[in-house]
């Protein structure tokens, strides 16, 4: 009843071996070639006759004297299975790369494997898209590095004769050389030369403000920038009849550069005191709270309000202006973005006309 029931064992285990996907084979106790099963012919493509009956060192000579080697017969000696990494298997046309364990059988040593030969090419294509980007985004940060410069150095070399320009100006005007008719024509062109200075200036800001978004960051408490910028602009504010109202309860502090943080309080604040509505008195609402565990600062105004129709992002935009009655380069809001998205975070825009203004942060 025994030797029966062995003989069933066998037949399963006989069939798991040859049914299986992952090509495996069998050696005896001197490593010379037992069995192996269709996976490993059909994977391999060779023919089972070239390799039965042979020793490994026969079939696959390039393993003598190797760290490889050794661990198989080690097996065999102790019993022990081991486990091996990206071995590969050499043929006349093709290099296979294997996981392989091995095991005692017997007396002899069985050896199963996984072909990751598609998956080491996998990797290595990776790593060597990984490696172009690194050396493509190398180049662009030495290229961007090399337009900041550039463009800091252009607004700063043309600021000197914008600046002579009006001096000029200056000149002629209190020479009494300017004529009647040509007046109007004059008072263009040193409206113009004042133009173009305050846009140069504005883009060396905007450029040392780009090539500083990494400074580093320290607690701000909302309550004492609101109180600054109340200070600084307390004549408008009483001109205007502003109420700033505040609400830091949820969250009066937070991590981030005072410098930028100011930046971006002072912009929207005051833009909701510049940008009021002339039929009513300005109503700024200063708030911060938590959304999903992460923090968020709300201005919202009574102003003038803005057509959001064309796209909210093209508010942000660099010398982008919302409304041109009163005095402004289109800065402003390029610089809050600017600081937001370059500290990981996100702005928000949702705008009226003449019902106001919603600006919300995420930090």
């Amino acid at each position: 009843m025994s030797a029966k029931i062995m003989n069933v064992d066998n037949e399963i285990k006989g069939a798991f071996f040859d049914m299986a996907h992952t090509p495996s084979v069998v050696f005896d106790k001197n490593m010379v070639f037992l069995d192996m099963n269709e996976a490993a012919i059909s994977t391999l493509n060779i023919k089972k006759s070239d390799f039965i009956g042979k020793s490994i060192l026969e079939a696959i000579p390039y393993l003598e004297g190797t760290e490889r080697l050794e661990a198989y017969k080690n097996v065999i000696k102790t019993g022990k299975p081991i486990s091996l990494d990206e071995i590969s298997f050499y043929t006349d046309d093709k290099t296979f790369v294997f996981i392989v364990r091995a095991f005692k059988v017997g007396e002899g040593l069985g050896v199963t494997t996984l072909d990751i030969t598609n998956l080491i090419t996998t990797i290595d294509k990776l790593k060597a898209t990984q490696n172009n980007l690194q050396i493509v985004n190398k180049n662009l940060k030495l290229k961007n590095k090399e337009l900041e410069e550039f463009s800091y150095v252009a607004a700063h070399d043309l600021r000197a004769p914008l600046t002579n320009m009006q001096s000029l100006f200056g000149m002629l005007e209190s020479s009494n050389a300017i004529t009647d008719e040509v007046k109007p024509i004059f008072d263009k062109l040193k409206y113009v030369g004042k133009l173009m200075c305050d846009k140069l200036k504005a883009l060396n800001n905007v450029i040392a403000l780009k090539s500083n978004l990494e400074d580093k960051k320290e607690k701000v408490i909302f309550k004492e920038v609101v109180a600054k910028i109340k200070a600084i602009h307390s004549e408008k504010i009483v001109t205007s009849r502003a109420i700033i109202k505040e609400d830091f309860t949820a969250l009066p502090t937070i991590n981030y550069n005072p410098v930028q943080f100011d930046s971006i309080l002072h912009n929207l604040i005051s833009n909701a005191i510049k940008y009021k509505h002339p039929r009513r008195k300005p109503i700024i609402h200063v708030s911060t709270h938590l959304e999903n565990n992460k923090p968020v600062l709300i201005i919202k105004d009574n102003g003038l309000g803005f057509d959001t129709s064309n796209g909210k992002s093209k508010v942000f935009g660099l010398f982008k202006r919302m409304h041109t009655h009163v005095e402004g380069l289109g800065v402003g809001l390029y610089i809050i973005h600017s600081i937001i998205v370059g500290n990981g975070g996100q702005i928000e825009v949702v705008s009226e006309e003449n019902k106001g203004t919603q600006f919300k942060i995420y930090f």
